[in-house]
C-alpha cells in the first residue's frame, strides 16, 4: 500500500454506501467500519440499508463521530488548526481562501433536522464531513485542504486559468478554488439539480457572489463527461470514486495541468490519484495514497 496522507495519523470510521458516486470521505452511517489510513478513505462490504433510513441515523449519530485532528470552535481556528497540522501553508492562497469561506455557511445548508437554525458550530466546524443531503455530504476540511493544496500551482501558474469541480456538492471547494486567485474560473457540476440549487444559494451568503461575480459557475450534468463547453481545464477536482479514469475528464485536462481523483471499484478500495499532463501533452499519474 501507499503512504498515509501526512494529515492523516489515525483510523477512522467509514461508511461503505455501495455506490460509485460516495465521495473521498467518511460519513456518519448505518454500516460502518474500521480500516486503516492506508486502505484509503474507502470501504466495501455488507448490506445497505435503504438510503432514507441511512440519512436520519446519519443525523443522529453525527456528533459523536470520532473527528480528526483540526477541529475547531471558529472558521479562523479551524483553518489555523489546518496550518498546525501541515495540511494549509501558512501565508499561502489557500488559507487566505480557507478564512474568506465561512464552512458553516455550506455545511448546514440543507439537513433541516438540524433545526431551522442550522447546525451548531461544534459540527460546522469539526474535522469531519457533514451530510447535506440523502447521498451526499461535505468533505472533511484536512481533505478539502489537501486538494486545494495540491491543485493550487498549476491554477496559480498562469494569469488567467480555469478549474473544473466534479461533484461540487454545497459548492464550497468550487468557491474556494474561485477565492485561490482573480484570474481564476471556477466551474462546479453536479448531477443533482438540488445540490446544484443548494451551491448557487450558498455562494449568495456573505456577499461572496458579488465578490466572484461570473468567475464561478454551477450545472447540472453528469460528472464524468466533463465540462467541454468551457475546457480545457488547468486543475481537475473529482469528489466521487470512478472505476477507471474518464477519458473524457483527461481530454480535458490543459497542458500543464493537474487531475486529483479517486480511483476505484464500487466494493473495492479506492486510491487518490494525481495525474499531470506535462507541456508537451504527456500524461503521468501516481498514487498519493491508497
Amino acid at each position: 500500500s501507499g503512504k498515509s496522507h501526512p494529515c492523516d495519523p489515525f483510523k477512522r470510521r467509514w461508511n461503505a454506501r455501495g455506490s460509485a458516486r460516495r465521495p473521498l470521505s467518511c460519513v456518519a452511517a448505518e454500516t460502518t467500519t474500521t480500516l486503516d489510513l492506508e486502505a484509503v478513505e474507502a470501504g466495501s462490504s455488507g448490506g445497505q440499508p435503504h438510503y432514507m433510513t441511512r440519512w436520519r441515523h446519519a443525523l443522529l449519530v453525527l456528533p459523536t463521530v470520532r473527528s480528526w485532528m483540526s477541529s475547531a470552535k471558529t472558521n479562523d481556528g479551524l483553518v489555523t488548526n489546518l496550518i498546525r497540522d501541515g495540511v494549509v501553508e501558512q501565508g499561502g492562497a489557500v488559507e487566505r481562501a480557507l478564512r474568506r469561506l465561512d464552512r458553516k455557511n455550506f455545511a448546514g445548508a440543507v439537513a433541516p433536522a438540524f433545526g431551522r437554525d442550522g447546525i451548531d458550530d461544534r459540527t460546522a466546524y469539526a474535522d469531519a464531513p457533514v451530510p447535506i443531503g440523502p447521498r451526499a455530504t461535505i468533505s472533511a476540511p484536512h481533505m478539502h485542504g489537501r486538494c486545494l493544496e495540491l491543485l493550487a500551482p498549476p491554477l496559480l501558474a498562469k494569469a488567467q486559468s480555469k478549474v473544473l469541480d466534479v461533484g461540487s456538492g454545497s459548492g464550497y471547494l468550487t468557491a474556494a478554488f474561485a477565492l485561490l486567485g482573480p484570474g481564476i474560473e471556477a466551474y462546479g457540476v453536479d448531477r443533482d439539480a438540488g445540490l446544484v440549487a443548494l451551491s448557487v444559494k450558498n455562494v449568495a451568503k456573505d456577499n461572496l457572489q458579488k465578490e466572484l461575480g461570473d468567475r464561478i459557475k454551477f450545472e447540472r450534468r453528469d460528472g464524468w463527461t466533463g465540462l467541454p463547453d468551457h475546457g480545457p481545464y488547468d486543475a481537475i477536482h473529482v469528489g466521487a470514486a470512478a472505476e477507471t479514469i474518464p477519458d473524457a475528464l483527461l481530454d480535458q485536462l490543459a497542458r500543464g495541468g493537474r487531475m486529483i481523483i479517486p480511483v476505484g471499484g464500487v466494493n473495492a478500495a479506492q486510491a487518490l490519484v494525481q495525474v499531470d499532463r506535462d507541456l508537451s501533452g504527456t500524461l503521468s499519474q501516481k498514487t498519493l495514497f491508497g
